[in-house]
């Protein structure tokens, strides 16, 4: 009883000992034949434990474990254990355990410690002979295996920092859960280390000063990144070594509220052209300023280079000042685990990215190119300045200057051309060589609306809206028309004519607002369904072509700012094709050519931002058919 009780007090001291951590089941711990040849021991005829203390008498009368104690040990919850010996100290003896942690057996109250290997622990191994006990699987009387060593003769150190490869004992067949890993999270930055952020490429760089896109990976919660583009501003980072991004966290910037994302698309691409859509989902970000989101997860488990975030919608709608007009934020910072090993590089070759949505990207899901709210709220308006005409014509212009020439023809239904402040006013007309040629046709409940600004040098305006005067007509146009222009100066030439579409209250629209330069524009909308269009041009040589035509209820939104120019858009066909092109170029040409064409839906958004002398070109074409 005193020795028993000795044992017990023993097995309660001194718990540092790792390799004392383990627990197993007698499906794990034989009496094994055994040899080991390069570096692997073999072990076979697994059979019943072997040991020092007899089973029954715990006295030590060495015997063999019979089935039945086999079975008694394993029963009840109780498992097999190492211990710190007393009879032996700085050795290990070997109990089994009640499921309280009390002793039930002593199976060895020393033992010496042959080797550590993957998936076994040899013990007390004598001359063919010894206790073998698996720690990656459980086994059953007479099966066999091989293990690799990895620490032959174990010192007391490697004994203590010993990891159990399970925590749990293991029935027969059953394998060890695999360990949990360790993880070593690591933001990326423009200042972090090892993997840095090389390169950024923002959607546009509609940005104030010393507000663009690099403060948002700075670490720097007092700088932000600002985009007067508010929707679907977005940006691309490039990592110095491509690496699995699991999470990231947004904080919002110092002012309004208003300005925050509400929606995001992440990407994810090792050659900047070829993209898969990451995750997208909503923002819920608090009023509170300089406040960081909760992890956001994002499933990904692809090492990439170019990572592109997307910004879709913000908190505030449009008409609010200050608080809504552009996308903000302090950071976007993405987390990787530097632990994990996967890693990427770049395949681009040193060319620069494309973002998703851009000329010359690929992706199966990008962003669509959609009507805006402030656009939405526009064509309303007209719409209700249209509607308020009644029956009659109505003619209200101001005219100044030159060589002025202007010809008015309306016909039909409802009409209007405004000026001289009436309704949404314009029509004004101005100086130098211009010529304004509007007809607005002989419709049947066509309800057109012109609302003009035309003003200096060569500028040549020609509006039809529907049949032309002269006849070419197939009696049923019932278009809703309205166009908006303004346009201002140099060789300018202006000619749109909307067509004829047969719906009843369908038709048409247009915004266009043109600046000056080389000119030439032609807008041509026609049949059924609204087209829409919203145009804007700044400067230099231009050269612009729009189409849309076909039955669909087609979008675009062009913006073209600066240099040579030259833009051809045909989309064409029953499908309701979208656009938005921005070619904002600074230092030499730029071209685009879109045509989307036939009955399938088609979507694209093209913003380019070249300053490049040798010029820029863009070609898409989608769909087949005309």
């Amino acid at each position: 009883m005193k020795k028993i009780l000795l044992s017990l007090m023993l097995l309660c001291s001194n718990a540092f000992a790792a390799i004392t951590d383990a627990k197993f089941s007698t499906a794990q711990i034989f009496d094994v034949q055994w040899y080991v040849s390069g570096g692997v021991l073999y072990a076979s005829g697994f059979n019943y434990i072997y040991s020092s203390i007899n089973y029954s008498t715990q006295t030590a009368s060495a015997a063999r474990w019979t089935a039945a104690q086999t079975t008694d040990a394993g029963s009840n919850g109780r498992y097999i254990a190492f211990f710190n010996s007393t009879t032996n100290p700085g050795t290990y003896g070997m109990a089994v355990y009640n499921s309280d942690g009390t002793v039930y057996k002593i199976i060895n109250n020393t033992g010496s410690f042959h080797s550590l290997s993957d998936g076994a622990i040899f013990y007390n191994g004598n001359g063919m002979w010894g206790t073998l006990i698996t720690t990656k699987q459980g086994y059953s009387i007479g099966q066999s295996g091989n293990f690799t060593i990895q620490q032959l003769n174990p010192t007391s150190t490697q004994l203590q920092n010993y990891t159990p490869q399970s925590s749990t004992p293991l029935a027969a067949g059953q394998t060890a859960a695999p360990a949990t890993p360790t993880v070593n999270w690591q933001p990326i930055r423009t200042n972090s280390n090892p993997v840095v952020i090389s390169n950024i490429y923002p959607t546009s760089y509609n940005s104030p000063s010393g507000e663009g896109a690099a403060n948002a990976f700075d670490g720097n919660t007092g700088t932000k990144y600002l985009n007067f583009d508010k929707k679907n501003a977005g940006v691309t980072v490039r990592l110095s070594q491509g690496r699995v991004v699991q999470k990231f966290t947004i904080t919002t910037a110092n002012d309004f509220s208003g300005r925050d994302p509400t929606s995001y698309k992440l990407y994810g691409s090792n050659d900047g052209v070829n993209w898969t859509l990451i995750k997208q989902d909503s923002l819920s970000l608090s009023e509170t300023r300089f406040w960081t989101s909760p992890e956001i997860q994002t499933g990904n488990t692809t090492a990439y280079v170019y990572y592109f975030i997307l910004f879709p919608t913000t908190k505030s709608g449009d008409g609010c000042g200050l608080n809504c007009d552009s996308m903000q934020i302090s950071e976007v910072t993405y987390y990787y685990d530097a632990n994990d090993g996967v890693t990427s590089t770049d395949q681009a070759a040193g060319s620069t990215p494309a973002n998703p949505g851009q000329a010359g990207s690929v992706c199966s899901d990008c962003f669509s190119s959609e009507i805006t709210t402030t656009q939405l709220n526009e064509l309303n308006a007209a719409k209700i300045r249209r509607n308020a005409i009644g029956l009659g014509n109505r003619i209200d212009i101001y005219s100044d200057g030159s060589g002025n020439s202007v010809t008015i023809e309306q016909v039909g239904s409802w009409n209007k051309i405004h000026g001289l402040g009436g309704a949404g006013t314009n029509a004004h007309v101005a100086g130098f060589g211009t010529a304004v040629d509007i007809k607005q046709g002989d419709t049947l409940s066509g309800k057109n609306l012109i609302e003009l600004y035309v003003q200096g040098n060569g500028n040549n305006v020609t509006i039809s809206q529907a049949r032309s005067i002269t006849g070419s007509a197939d009696g049923n146009e019932s278009g809703g028309h309205i166009v908006r222009l303004s346009q201002t100066g140099d060789v300018a030439t202006f000619v749109l004519r909307q067509g004829n579409d047969g719906g009843l209250n369908s038709g048409h629209f247009l915004s266009y607002n043109m600046s000056g330069s080389g000119g030439t524009h032609r807008v041509t909308q026609m049949n059924d369904g609204e087209k829409r269009a919203w145009v804007s041009i700044t400067g230099n040589h231009n050269n612009d072509t729009v189409v849309q035509s076909g039955t669909g209820n087609h979008y675009l939104d062009l913006t073209l700012t600066g240099n040579a120019n030259n833009t051809n858009i045909t989309q064409t066909g029953s499908g309701s094709h979208k656009a938005t092109i921005s070619l904002i170029n600074a230092g030499g040409s730029s071209n685009a050519t879109l045509i989307q064409q036939g009955s399938t839906p088609q979507v694209y958004s093209i913003t380019q931002q070249c300053a490049n002398l040798s010029g820029c070109s863009v070609s898409v074409t989608q769909g087949t058919g005309p």
